[in-house]
């Protein structure tokens, strides 16, 4: 197996950056408090029709973290489904593959293209999976996800760790994470972003992506209802342009 330098996709913020260990560690607390009391959700969102739908978990997150925006999506009448590859630790296993496995699956059940929520890296694997298979994906959005190498993160030597177990085809594919898929794409960012630098998710706007700043937490982005709303809007949006 070939290994890249770790440090080409993560790096420990410097000094004056956005994130630190002390922003990381008010994500955790925030986090908890969310988790025993979440936010209710939003009223005034947008419905679906029954449109296919896959939620993609976040960096070393299993499939019960998105449960919460999971279940939002599902009350707003969406056909909603877990990415089912268990613990997100980046693209390493044939993990793209098997969510390009998942997305055609579904796009093929429901007779429909298939839109990805991912947050954080789960939104950056959303996005290859598009790439992959572009036919069958519907739209992407993406919540605080990275795209733009390298990512400062405290979290970087967890990062590093994990990277080893990616082989040749997945660096190349975190190499080219800049490039846009063919499909539409709404990039959800917040500056407030503690866990990692919100420059880092900022793409380049196009006909086919647009980029969302809102307030709120890394690590609570599925349960705020700022960015319920959005995504709501988006999947329940035809995709020839964006908007609410």
């Amino acid at each position: 197996m070939t290994v890249f330098p770790s440090n080409t996709f993560v790096t420990w913020p410097e000094r004056g950056s956005p994130v630190s260990v002390s922003t990381w560690l008010r994500e955790v607390g925030g986090f908890v408090r969310a988790s025993a009391a979440p936010l209710q959700f939003p009223e005034d969102a947008a419905r679906g029709h029954d449109e296919p739908v896959i939620v993609v978990p976040g960096f070393c997150s299993p499939d019960i973290s998105t449960a919460h925006l999971r279940g939002f999506l599902t009350r707003q009448g969406f056909a909603v489904r877990s990415w089912d590859c268990g613990l997100n630790l980046g693209p390493a296993n044939d993990v793209l593959e098997r969510l390009e496995g998942r997305v055609r699956e579904s796009a093929e059940r429901h007779a429909h293209k298939v839109s990805l929520v991912g947050v954080s890296l789960g939104g950056t694997l959303a996005r290859e999976a598009a790439k992959r298979c572009p036919d069958c994906v519907e739209r992407v959005v993406t919540l605080a996800s990275p795209i733009n190498l390298p990512v400062a993160t405290p979290l970087a030597p967890v990062a590093r760790l994990v990277s080893v177990l990616w082989d040749k085809d997945a660096q190349d594919a975190i190499g080219r994470i800049r490039q846009a898929p063919p499909v539409p794409v709404t990039a959800v960012v917040s500056p407030g972003d503690g866990v990692i630098d919100w420059h880092a998710c900022i793409p380049e706007t196009s006909s086919l992506v647009e980029l969302v700043m809102i307030a709120g937490a890394h690590m609570t982005m599925g349960s705020n209802p700022d960015a319920q709303r959005i995504v709501a809007a988006r999947l329940a949006s035809p995709t020839s342009g964006f908007g609410y």
